[in-house]
């Protein structure tokens, strides 16, 4: 039951997501044309890749957040092991950003 109240409405205990946006849809034009919609996807990925660029950035934030939080007794064991494990997962992503396209990190 638990589980399927996290996949209707998320985890309570998530931070807003912020400035998240729809994905904007193609125009007509842009799907009858092979080159502009290869520009539009393209513009697209481009979009996604910086969104994770910015979260990326903010790792050493989230990692004092989660630090303090630890020494002020603010959060249980188990969710500081979740958050550090998310922070883990967020570093895995730099890390292959690092590798892959480390012209897009400051």
């Amino acid at each position: 039951m638990l589980m399927q109240l996290m996949a209707e409405q998320g985890d309570p205990r998530s931070p807003p997501l912020g400035r998240l946006e729809a994905r904007q849809a193609a125009s007509p034009s842009q799907l009858a044309d092979p080159g502009q919609y290869r520009a539009f996807e393209e513009e697209q990925s481009r979009a996604l890749i910086q969104a994770y660029v910015g979260g990326v950035q903010q790792i050493p934030a989230i990692r004092a957040r989660i630090e303090q939080a630890a020494q002020a007794g603010e959060r249980n064991a188990v969710e500081i092991d979740e958050a550090r494990a998310a922070l883990a997962q967020l570093e895995m992503l730099q890390d292959k950003l690092q590798r892959e396209a480390p012209e897009l990190l400051p």
